[in-house]
């Protein structure tokens, strides 16, 4: 069954203004020049705009070196994500990746198949979406059947075999799965289909990690990309320093950072010394202690705005300085300074009363202690949170990818700053963010956790 060939909504063909002179098809990724098209070429591309088969087209024109102008222009364009391809207007296949080429794989009639573990169903603006981290393209499902044959032909099946759903033409149903099966969305269930490297790596890729990655970078997406700032109009942007709350508040010391800069060992040393502590130890953490760690690590250093938005900067490197990290300390043992929660006010240098030492947060605290053994509770546990609208305004697709950039440097500079100061320190490698959710009363979308950091003195057992 050959497919309606048709121009992509996001593009449109402009033809010259006379015989020879320039058109172009307008993209979202900008222009695509024609040149010296004739008055038969410029005809074939603009049937495009209602649509038709690569046969019907190539009917407009007797000429053989025309048909194959065609034929080549035909396949550039499905490459580019110019022309999609609609099928009995049961789906239509979109391009999103780069480099693509249409491999025309069939099904075996008699070999055994199955929709691959990293295809997806979605919906976006009223359609069904399929799509997988490991295609190319993308499949909007236009009526019910899609759906349908999807659910027909999720688990192991043979396409000889298949019982195809009412009221859905055999022929059609069988052009659909080999449409899926070229694409990737189904794989032959005995042999892989990839080179048996390839193969063992994509069995050792978990789902979500996989289209995080491919859908966080560029290269197989067409997806809007980087700072958009689509929101700008539609609200304010958050402030570049969270505003502080009713809790008590209290104000940390702040060290000489000249005499700091004397005194510290030198860089090469504190790098190479970097290491994880996991015991307490036998003296608590004081109050000038805390405050001279998160003061050189994570204060307000000043702040400015743009045409945009306000932004900061700070000790640690942040994706566009919009700093959208939030340090939340749970404490447990530090000279002067009450056991629970606090979150730091990194411009004021202090700590806001959040509460108590709860059931959740010593829930919390167990929790994260239980990744990190011996499992002893810390003097103090930082939770570190993303306020992750700070980034949506901006970015699109990379957002959360930023924000575990932005995480990773700032546990390095929490690492570099404590060996520093000869304290004991130790990163986690995941925590339950529900579970801190719970005992902060924020909310795990518009403010998840997504670190953790464990500071003590150092214990003379464990050096």
């Amino acid at each position: 069954m050959e497919p309606t060939l048709r121009l992509s909504p996001q593009a449109t063909f402009v033809p010259g203004e006379r015989a020879g002179a320039e058109s172009r098809i307008e993209t979202p990724r900008g222009p695509l020049r024609l040149r010296d098209l004739s008055a038969t070429q410029a005809e074939m591309l603009a049937a495009l705009a209602t649509g038709g088969t690569e046969s019907s087209l190539v009917a407009l024109s007797p000429d053989v070196e025309v048909q194959m102008w065609l034929r080549m222009t035909l396949e550039r364009l499905i490459g580019l994500g110019i022309i999609d391809r609609e099928l009995d207007g049961l789906a239509r296949v979109e391009v999103i990746g780069d480099g693509y080429r249409s491999n025309g794989r069939r099904l075996p009639p008699e070999a055994p198949f199955r929709l691959s573990r990293f295809a997806y169903l979605r919906q976006e603006d009223g359609k069904a979406v399929l799509e997988s981290p490991r295609a190319l393209v993308r499949i909007v499902l236009l009526d019910w059947r899609g759906g349908a044959l999807v659910g027909a032909i999720t688990g192991r099946t043979v396409l000889n075999e298949v019982t195809w759903p009412q009221g859905i033409d055999p022929q059609v149903a069988a052009a659909f799965a080999n449409v899926l099966f070229s694409e990737g969305f189904l794989e032959p269930v005995d042999a892989p289909v990839p080179p048996i490297e390839e193969a063992q790596a994509l069995a050792e890729w978990s789902f979500h990690d996989l289209l995080f990655h491919q859908r966080s970078r560029q290269g197989r997406h067409r997806y809007p990309y980087g700072a958009s700032y689509r929101f700008e109009g539609v609200r304010e942007p958050l402030p570049a320093v969270k505003p502080r709350g009713e809790g008590d508040f209290l104000v940390l010391p702040t060290p000489n950072l000249d005499a700091l800069r004397a005194a510290d060992p030198p860089f090469a040393e504190v790098v190479e010394s970097r290491r994880s502590w996991r015991s307490n130890g036998p003296q608590p953490l004081t109050a000038g202690q805390l405050g001279e760690f998160l003061y050189r690590s994570a204060r307000v250093r000043g702040r400015r705005g743009t045409e945009h938005e306000e932004i900061s900067s700070r000790p640690y490197p942040g994706g566009g300085a919009d700093y959208e990290l939030e340090v939340y300390c749970l404490i447990n043992r530090v000279e002067g300074i009450e056991r629970g929660l606090y979150h730091y006010d990194p411009l004021e240098h202090g700590l806001e009363w959040i509460c108590g030492w709860t059931d959740q947060v010593a829930a919390v605290a167990v929790d994260t202690c239980r990744k990190a053994p011996p499992g002893q509770i810390p003097d103090v546990q930082f939770a570190i949170t993303a306020r992750m609208m700070r980034l949506t305004y901006k970015y699109e697709s990379i957002p959360y990818s930023v924000v575990l950039k932005d995480t990773g440097v700032l546990i390095q500079t929490f690492y570099l700053t404590a060996t520093a100061m000869g304290l004991a320190p130790c990163a986690v490698g995941g925590g339950n963010s529900e579970l801190f959710a719970a005992a902060s009363g924020l909310s795990a979308f518009t403010e998840p956790q997504v670190g953790e950091f464990l500071l003590n003195t150092q214990n003379p057992d464990e050096a």
